[in-house]
């Protein structure tokens, strides 16, 4: 029987998952119900990691006792994974942030007093307010991460006056977003589901999880519906699903790209009516590619040529229903948006663009906007220094590394004070020891979480955000092939003295005579969002169903049009760019070979496991049982030359720092390479399943970034490995 029909007809008629049934119980013919237990089904959105997949909690005698998965939601394809499961645990953790804490001891010395909503707030707004008396408000940084109450956050640094709000993009997706929008003119969506050719450069899509992609590339991967082509020095869970896996030389990828560009032009494979109709600088892309052999390419990736040869011919038979996926975190190198670019300039030549199969530009939703009283625009130039180091860069995303060095530097002026909202950039950026000298010149650091993250034992004050499941958030769109509109209402009330951002941006706006631009309530901006929605009772039906999801979609072919504009200069895909050129870069996709190691050392790379989420999800109970520490990868005859065995203690070096963690000794990745997963050696106590466990990366990363988007690159350190 219908699940959904089944609620039905046990609530007696209620209509959806999302009424309250009190005293509901499911029972079979002649049971008697030994009690009565007040049973609720309340439909919310998933907050574990990006994806925002829709989930149903059930709800018991005022307990969260499990989250299913909302079948509801196309993107999420009536998933729910391990992580989002583990969802409960950030509700009933006893490690949880509960209060809000004032320190009293040296930073990170971890020694705090409870204090109230209203000392906290005081004292933190007093700290704002002489910053800025003294500095300005550019002496301030408002450091956040993505969530549905961010934009309240970021709108109390603009309102303060601060020209310096960092989010994650730049140490994420900050290239392949830039690259995708040079050349389209928008970042597009991967139609993997009907795709019937696949080429991935190191997305580990099936254990670093993307909705709906993962999914669909797991259906591809074991119908066969799809042939799938997979690059990467290690032997993945994605790999391991592919028809063919080629352990690349690390930093190759662009000229495995460029090579198959010259089979496919000098074999005229390309799609000649799509090139001549919606690109411009085609010439110049063939003269380009000509130096590029697939003989070239076999030497610097040591990938056969002959094998080079045969993919670039079958992916363009495979068009439009061929895709170079781009994944999502693309901070490897220092010239990675050169091989985004070349990425959406293949796809683009064999015309796998608005088409089934292909890349698709993302469907939207239309939602309404709350009027507020606006703010006057920072008066003072961003601390990174954007428009003159990267300028073509996401403004409002900032250039971490850059404003790092920068803060430390004391130019273009000082920068005192650090707010963060859920972020934590002592294990987000490389050498953790730099970002440790940017905290401790700070005069005031506030953190605004549900957990005590490695950046918030060396905070000042800390605000306790109420969790997921404990507070109503604005409406989000999830944009795609398949666009809807989530909702994220309490599941239970908060069972801490804790508050959603909002309240605590309201809390210190108050305090900093900036009131006026957050005059309204959530309930207020919810109802402005979502009263234009083409569907009767358009709140009752988000709070009843917890997503809604337009019709008419997927679209195919709305850009296929001679007049269609592009959102780029020319008003075409840019294959060459004037964009670029004009700003000093190569117009082209440019090759330059990577830096081998050192003799005695090995390249660092990095990657994620499917129930790990950056670094904020290790210390979950349920996810820390599938790994309690992580380990360096290391290849057995590297291993045997050192005289390490499997399970050895180990110290791995670089210029920045040093740290000890237990080898894998494994044939899974390339013997010029280690690695070791992300957001293990907490500093923080709090932190009790992963403090002072396995070792954080972020110890020993060198800093490094794309010289185009300024997005971080963390395969460039080289370390040095012993037995100890």
């Amino acid at each position: 029987m219908d699940r959904r029909k089944f609620l039905k007809v046990a609530a007696g008629g209620a209509a959806g998952a999302g009424v309250a049934t009190t005293g509901f119980l499911l029972t079979t013919a002649g049971e008697k119900p030994a009690s009565v237990v007040a049973r609720r089904e309340v439909p919310t959105t998933c907050e574990m990691c990006v994806n925002k997949c829709s989930m149903i909690a059930v709800v018991e005698d005022g307990v969260i006792k499990k989250l299913n998965p909302n079948p509801e939601n196309p993107k999420s394809r009536g998933m729910l994974c391990a992580r989002g499961n583990a969802g409960i645990q950030q509700v009933y953790d006893p490690s949880r942030l509960k209060r809000p804490l004032i320190r009293v001891g040296a930073r990170g010395e971890g020694k705090w007093r409870p204090a109230s909503w209203e000392e906290a707030f005081d004292f933190a707004a007093q700290k704002l307010a002489a910053v800025k008396e003294k500095y300005g408000p550019q002496g301030s940084l408002w450091s956040s991460t993505e969530s549905f109450q961010e934009s309240f956050f970021k709108s109390l640094g603009l309102a303060f006056g601060s020209p310096n709000v960092e989010r994650h993009p730049t140490l994420c997706l900050a290239s392949v977003n830039l690259a995708y929008s040079l050349t389209y003119g928008t970042m597009p969506s991967f139609d993997l589901q009907n795709a019937k050719y696949i080429i991935i450069s190191g997305a580990n899509r099936l254990e670093s999880f993307i909705t709906p992609d993962t999914m669909d590339l797991i259906q591809s991967a074991t119908d066969r519906k799809a042939r799938l082509i997979y690059l990467d020095p290690r032997f993945t869970v994605t790999a391991a699903k592919a028809d063919e896996w080629y352990p690349i030389k690390p930093g190759t990828d662009l000229a495995f790209i460029l090579a198959m560009l010259r089979v496919i032009v000098e074999e005229d494979r390309f799609d000649k009516e799509f090139v001549s109709t919606y690109c411009v600088g085609f010439e110049q892309l063939a003269e380009h590619v000509k130096p590029f052999t697939p003989e070239w390419a076999a030497f610097e990736t040591e990938i056969p040529a002959k094998e080079i040869v045969r993919i670039a011919r079958e992916f363009s038979d495979a068009a439009p229903r061929a895709v170079y996926y781009a994944g999502r975190r693309s901070s490897w190198y220092r010239d990675d948006f050169s091989m985004r670019r070349a990425q959406a300039i293949l796809n683009a030549i064999v015309g796998s663009w608005d088409r089934q199969g292909g890349m698709v530009p993302n469907g939207k939703v239309e939602l309404g906007e709350l009027l507020f009283l606006p703010w006057d625009d920072p008066v003072a130039p961003r601390a990174d220094e954007m428009d003159k180091n990267f300028p073509l860069a996401a403004k409002g995303d900032g250039a971490y590394l850059t404003l790092r060095e920068n803060v430390l530097a004391g130019t273009p002026y000082p920068v005192k004070a650090w707010m963060v909202h859920k972020q934590d950039p002592m294990n987000m950026l490389p050498d953790q020891a730099k970002t440790i000298r940017m905290i401790e010149q700070m005069d005031f650091i506030g953190v605004i979480d549900i957990q005590m993250s490695d950046t918030a034992w060396y905070a000042d004050v800390i605000f306790p955000e109420s969790t997921f499941l404990e507070r109503q958030d604005p409406v989000e769109i999830l944009p795609g092939i398949w666009p809807v509109v989530v909702m994220r209402q309490p599941v239970i009330p908060p069972l801490h003295d804790t508050k959603p951002t909002l309240e605590i941006v309201q809390g210190l706006a108050k305090r900093l005579n900036l009131s006026q631009y957050f005059d309204y309530t959530i309930e207020q901006w919810v109802h402005e969002q979502v009263k234009d929605l083409p569907v009767n009772l358009p709140l009752e039906h988000l709070k009843q169903h917890g997503v809604y999801v337009p019709p008419g979609f997927p679209k195919y072919g709305t850009t296929l049009k001679p007049e269609h504009r592009f959102v780029t200069k020319s008003g075409k895909i840019e294959l060459f760019s004037e964009r670029l050129k004009e700003a000093g870069y190569d117009p082209l996709p440019v090759y330059q070979s990577p830096q081998q190691p050192p003799a005695g050392k090995l390249r660092l790379i990095l990657g994620r496991r499917a129930y790990i989420t950056q670094a904020n999800s290790t210390n979950n109970p349920w996810l820390s049982s599938f790994q309690p520490e992580n380990d360096l990868w290391l290849h057995p005859t590297v291993a045997e030359n050192m005289g390490i065995q499997d399970g050895d203690k180990v110290e791995v070096s670089s210029s920045v720092g040093t740290v000890r963690l237990k080898s894998r000794v494994t044939q899974e990745i390339r013997p010029d390479c280690v690695f070791m997963l992300h957001g293990y050696g907490k500093r923080s106590k709090w932190q009790r399943l992963v403090y002072g466990v396995g070792a954080a990366d972020a110890q020993i990363l060198e800093t490094a970034w794309d010289k185009v988007s300024g997005g971080a690159a963390f395969h460039e350190t080289f370390v040095k490995v012993r037995k100890v």
